[in-house]
């Protein structure tokens, strides 16, 4: 039977001095959603990068293209000028209260 190797009841560490480096943060799905909603109903193109890949923004992203907003692999968004080209469609937004929520007001507005 082998011994386990001695741990040292305590492991000081000092406080570090500086640090140093970038931090690549992962995107938040309802900002995601929000700018993927503003974008489809602002006029002209707009350019989106570094959206969260989720879910949540997958469901809005097909929920867009049913009501007619082009979306170039989630980067460039066609926007209608606040009148969607699809006025009727079943949309799935599965679980995704990012996307329902202010979905349902836009949606309700129009």
């Amino acid at each position: 039977m082998t011994s386990s190797p001695a741990f040292p009841a305590q492991l000081p560490l000092p406080p570090a001095q500086h640090a140093a480096g970038a931090v690549t943060l992962p995107g938040s799905k309802s900002i995601s959603n929000r700018t993927l909603l503003l974008a489809a109903l602002a006029e002209g193109t707009t350019t989106l990068l570094n959206l969260l890949r989720a879910d949540d923004t997958d469901r809005m992203l097909e929920a867009l293209a049913l009501l007619g907003v082009r979306v170039d692999d989630a980067s460039a968004t066609a926007g209608t000028g606040g009148r969607l080209p699809v006025a009727r469609a079943d949309l799935f937004l599965g679980n995704a209260g990012t996307a329902v929520r202010p979905l349902t007001a836009a949606l309700a507005t129009l």
